[in-house]
């Protein structure tokens, strides 16, 4: 006998088949990302999972293939930040403050299931500053941050291999040793060639760059001649500790007429390095060490830098108060000026080294420190941090740097170690998905090393607000 199936059945079945057929939508909005290129909106191919004013700019599609669309996105970001003995006192002062302002907007065209073009512009101004703006970091009127093409040679799910041509940025790891400098009015970005490999659990990338060099003026943005940066970085799980990734490195960085404490020549470096880090419970970890080995004109590198940092949140608690520390020990140049170069070279570290908000007084080359660290979480959108980071030098015969390796202050004839400690300040605020406002102070104590300076160096106080709007 036949068996009939029920109307109604039937036409759950059809209905079910529907479904399953569109994208899923995700629980929410997704966050913004620091790269807007690693934000996909595809899943917008499903009407229904559009709950955003913005969203209609998100995924427009260009033709009956949901895998081409474009997308357009931006970010507005104003900065208000002054300091009082700027620089511990060197160079020109500034008591009123200065307005930094970025406004970005980016254009991510998916143009064929294998072709992608995605195209970053920005423009980056200071008002106010005495003594203009400082080179590289705080204007760039207008500028192709990021430009580039990616062709999918393999779209496998489990064996994605990437080809990325044209300008682009990055950000590795915890950003000690590469990533966007998002402090800063104006971001790290790099011109070449990168492939990103993604097979089974390994996600893998291999480049050859010049970094950006930008100008304060209109499309003054050329590459670096002098400088070319390549290497390899790899990512894995460890599924032998719950939670964790490895991460494994091989960097190399030749610059010409490179300078140091010792003096100036061109440079060839080598790094190699690892990184362990992870959350299990209220427990979050993350260390790093790097050796590095090369050549500074005739003669031999050989620096190394390990840093680490732990905290632990106490979710029962109110505020749900996190407790952490952080330590640094970089190493720094010893010997007389036939001796191997010591000093860490950071590469193209984060912005934010030590510390809350913008403050980067000191990157960490030639540099130990150690920072406490606590953190109060008032509401899901509004958080406090607070820490105090101390500084001494690790070789007696080595100045201390910024974080573009640039000497701030020679070692040379000064034997006192200790540099000063630095006790810093943040509110956050997640206003929305789109808007943040966030607020911070410093206070830089100097130590004998900077008492001892030529002139002496003088106590630092530093102050910023700033807010910033994504769509």
């Amino acid at each position: 006998m036949t068996r009939l199936v029920p109307l109604g059945l039937f036409v759950l079945v059809l209905a079910g088949d529907t479904v399953l057929g569109q994208t899923q939508c995700p629980n929410g909005p997704p966050p913004y990302e620091l790269l807007r290129q690693d934000e996909n909106y595809s899943y917008l191919s499903n009407p229904a999972c559009g709950n955003d004013h913005w969203d209609r700019l998100k995924y427009v599609p260009l033709g009956s293939d949901t895998d081409i669309f474009f997308t357009l996105g931006g970010e507005i970001r104003e900065w208000y930040e002054g300091y009082r003995n700027a620089s511990w006192g060197f160079g020109p002062q500034d008591r009123n403050g200065y307005l930094l302002q970025r406004l970005s907007i980016y254009s991510d065209v998916h143009a064929a299931p294998r072709i992608r073009l995605f195209v970053q512009i920005t423009s980056a101004i200071e008002a106010g500053r005495n003594g203009g703006p400082r080179p590289v970091i705080d204007e760039s009127q207008l500028f192709f941050e990021e430009g580039f093409a990616d062709i999918a040679l393999s779209k496998e799910p489990g064996d994605k291999l990437v080809l990325r041509l044209g300008r682009q940025e990055f950000e590795f790891g915890d950003g000690r040793l590469v990533d966007v400098r998002e402090g800063p009015n104006v971001r790290q970005t790099f011109d070449g060639a990168s492939l990103n490999w993604k097979a089974s659990s390994w996600n893998i990338h291999g480049f050859v760059l010049k970094p950006v060099l930008n100008g304060t003026g209109v499309l003054d943005a050329p590459p670096d001649h002098n400088s070319t940066f390549w290497g390899v970085y790899a990512v894995h799980p460890m599924p032998q500790i719950e939670g964790a990734h490895i991460d494994l490195y091989y960097l190399g960085l030749a610059r010409k007429d490179a300078a140091f404490d010792i003096g100036s020549a061109d440079e060839l470096r080598h790094t190699v390095g690892g990184r362990l880090s992870g959350r299990r419970g209220g427990w979050s970890y993350d260390s790093e060490a790097a050796f590095q080995a090369g050549s500074f004109g005739t003669r031999n590198i050989r620096a190394w830098g390990t840093g680490h940092d732990t905290s632990y949140t106490f979710r029962s608690i109110r505020l749900r108060p996190q407790i952490g520390a952080s330590a640094l020990v970089a190493s720094g140049n010893h010997g007389n000026s036939q001796s191997d170069l010591g000093t860490l070279n950071p590469l193209f570290p984060t912005g934010n080294y030590f510390g809350q908000g913008g403050i980067s007084l000191l990157g960490p080359s030639n540099l130990m420190a150690i920072g406490p660290r606590i953190a109060l979480q008032f509401t899901k959108a509004l958080s406090l941090v607070a820490d105090d980071n101390v500084f001494w030098r690790t070789s007696l015969q080595d100045g201390i740097y910024g974080l573009d390796v640039i000497l701030l202050v020679s070692g040379q004839g000064n034997s006192e170690r200790y540099v000063g400690s630095q006790p810093s300040v943040g509110v956050y605020w997640k206003a929305s998905r789109h808007l943040s406002v966030s607020a911070a102070y410093a206070h830089f104590s100097v130590g004998s090393f900077l008492m001892k300076a030529s002139p002496p160096g003088r106590d630092v106080n530093y102050a910023a607000v700033w807010t910033t709007y994504k769509f």
